[in-house]
């Protein structure tokens, strides 16, 4: 049974909804800043009244699609369905590594799913339109520096914009994961004071990803050299080849961490000690495929032991 709703507590949620939406539809940075804080007032009243909580998306769906740009619509059916999934996971008493991967999940299939459902239905210009126009533009500019542009590779410019332009999925995943863990660590924040049990807790240190992430960047890394490029196979092993580097360089990162505070170094020199290696990617990620193949971590644990 839904528990009972102060209408100053239900007036609330509604004003913090509609300067969500009003911030995105200015500029989409504001609604990645905000998200978090609209998702902490949402679960809130979603776990007293659900009914409520519907009651407000109602209220305002149909004056969000009529007045709101698409991108700025796309943002707020998001944010209620962020809001779902961390509702869930917080009933559900799930650890808060997996509720990273369920929002991040739902970040990355909202974001991608209702683009191309608008697309679909003609709101908004297809992507490759708009890629299009945006590459015309920007090779236009080039011509216009005359002996600038001379010295460069235009056609591999275009090419490495087209590149870009075909990996934009795996671009939003990675987008959708840093996005998911601002907003899951900000709710231990917000939730601080508040009755409702978070999700179980593991340091950055101790955060593993299994053996057979290796097993798959080795398989995609030998497939892509017999792909043919600008074909359907090339593009799809390209964004799950950049997606599996990025759990390769959490999990280079996490080792990295936890092998600095094994040696005892302070957490402060062991935090700036990452500094360089959340610079230095492909280094990092060469890391964990290392740590991957040898069980570095283990072997020093079973070593402590």
């Amino acid at each position: 049974m839904d528990k009972r709703v102060s209408m100053l507590q239900l007036m609330l949620v509604l004003l913090v909804v509609f300067v969500f939406i009003t911030l995105t539809d200015v500029s989409l940075l504001f609604g990645a800043v905000l998200l978090p804080f609209a998702v902490y007032f949402l679960v809130k009243l979603k776990d007293q009244s659900n009914y409520h909580f519907w009651l407000t998306f109602a209220s305002f769906l149909i004056p969000a699609a009529l007045l709101l740009s698409a991108d700025a619509w796309i943002w707020f059916v998001v944010l209620y369905i962020v809001a779902i999934v961390v509702h869930y996971t917080l009933k559900k008493e799930l650890s808060q590594e997996l509720t990273l991967f369920y929002v991040t999940a739902t970040l990355m299939l909202s974001f991608i799913g209702i683009l191309n459902l608008l697309q679909g239905l003609g709101v908004v210009q297809p992507i490759s339109d708009t890629y299009l126009e945006i590459r015309g533009w920007y090779m236009e500019q080039l011509q216009m520096y005359g002996t600038f542009a001379s010295d460069l590779d235009t056609d591999l410019i275009r090419t490495s914009l087209d590149q870009i332009f075909i990996n934009i999925p795996a671009y939003i995943t990675v987008i959708a994961f840093l996005l998911a863990l601002y907003t899951v660590l900000m709710q231990r924040v917000l939730f601080s004071s508040s009755h409702m049990k978070m999700w179980n807790y593991r340091s950055f240190k101790y955060w593993a990803f299994p053996r057979y992430v290796l097993y798959l960047f080795l398989v995609l890394f030998i497939v892509s050299f017999f792909t043919t490029e600008g074909t359907t196979a090339q593009s799809t092993i390209g964004n799950l080849l950049i997606v599996v580097e990025w759990i390769l360089y959490i999990h280079g990162l996490s080792f990295s961490y936890f092998f600095f505070r094994e040696k005892k170094l302070n957490m402060v020199i062991s935090i700036l000690l990452l500094i360089p290696l959340v610079i230095l990617r492909p280094l990092t990620i060469l890391i964990g495929i290392f740590e991957m193949i040898f069980r570095i971590r283990t072997l020093l644990q079973l070593k402590r032991k």
